[in-house]
C-alpha cells in the first residue's frame, strides 16, 4: 500500500507472535495516526477478527493489507536496517539504543530503502532467537518502577518519534488566526497598557515611592516573555480600568 510520505513508506512495523487481536487493531490505529502503512505479523497467536477491526477504527485499510508470515526473515526481507524493541540489556540486545538514538541510526539509511522495526509478544517481548535477526534494539525510557509497556502503546510511541523525525508535522494554526485581536499587540498598545497599570498601581499605593519603575520593569519583562495577544492586552486594560473605577467610588481620597 503506497504511503503519503516517501520516507515513512520505507518503515516496516513487524509484530512477532502477538497474542491479542485488540493489540493488533490498536497497532493499526497507532500507525495510521503517524503516517505508517506497512504492517507484518509473524505467526499471530490470535485471529484478526472483529476485535481487531473494532480497535483499528479508521485504519482498517492497514489491517486488511497486513502481511501474515511464518518467519522473521520473510517479514524483514529486503530491509537495510532491522531494529528490535526491548527494555533490557544483554548480549542479544546490543547495540541497545534509546528511541532517540535509534532515530539517528534510521536516518542514515531510510532514504535508501526499507527499515524494519520488530515488536515482541505481549508477555515477554522478543526472544534471543528473534533478536539474532536484528542489528540492535531500541528501548523506550520509562520509570524504573514499571518498565513494561502494552504492545500497541509501544508501537504508538515509536511511531510518534518516527513521524516527528521523518514525517511532515504541521503545527495547527492558532485559533482564529485571521482575527486581529489574536495578533500580537503593537509597541504603542503595550506602552498604553504599561502606563495604565502604573497609574492604577500608584493609585492603590502598590508601587514604592522610590524607584517604582523597577517593579514596572519586572512586569514589562513578564509580559514580553509571555507574548500576549491584543485580546489579552485589552482584557488587562479593562481589569485595571475597573479597579481604578472601584477605588474612585469606594476608597476615600484615592491618589
Amino acid at each position: 500500500m503506497p504511503g503519503t510520505n516517501s520516507l515513512l513508506d520505507n518503515i516496516r512495523i513487524i509484530l512477532v507472535e502477538p497474542q491479542g487481536a485488540l493489540n493488533v487493531g490498536a497497532t493499526c490505529r497507532a500507525m495510521k495516526n503517524f503516517g505508517l502503512s506497512h504492517l507484518s505479523v509473524v505467526r499471530p497467536g490470535c485471529e484478526l477478527d472483529l476485535d481487531a477491526v473494532k480497535m483499528a477504527m479508521h485504519s482498517t485499510d492497514i489491517l486488511e493489507s497486513t502481511r501474515i508470515v511464518q518467519t522473521i526473515p520473510e517479514a524483514i526481507e529486503g530491509s537495510l536496517l532491522v531494529l528490535g524493541t526491548a527494555n533490557r540489556r544483554g548480549e542479544y540486545h546490543e547495540p541497545n539504543l534509546t528511541v532517540q538514538e535509534g532515530m539517528l541510526k534510521i536516518r542514515q539509511v531510510l532514504d535508501k530503502g526499507p527499515v524494519s522495526i520488530l515488536f515482541g509478544r505481549e508477555e515477554w517481548g522478543l526472544t534471543k532467537e528473534d533478536l539474532v535477526h536484528t542489528m540492535g534494539t531500541m528501548r523506550i525510557v520509562t520509570d524504573s518502577g514499571c518498565t513494561s509497556l502494552n504492545l500497541s502503546q509501544a508501537v504508538l510511541l515509536v511511531a510518534y518519534e518516527i513521524y516527528q523525525n521523518f514525517g511532515n508535522p504541521v503545527p495547527l494554526p492558532k485559533a482564529q488566526a485571521d482575527d486581529p485581536y489574536e495578533q500580537p499587540p503593537t509597541t504603542e498598545e503595550l506602552a498604553r497598557l504599561y502606563n495604565h497599570m502604573e497609574a492604577v498601581l500608584s493609585m492603590c499605593e502598590f508601587l514604592p515611592l522610590v524607584n517604582g519603575d523597577a517593579v514596572m520593569q519586572v512586569l514589562r519583562a513578564f509580559f514580553h516573555r509571555s507574548t500576549p495577544t491584543l485580546r489579552e492586552v485589552n482584557l488587562l486594560m479593562g481589569i485595571f480600568s475597573n479597579l481604578r473605577g472601584f477605588m474612585r467610588k469606594y476608597v476615600k481620597n484615592p491618589k
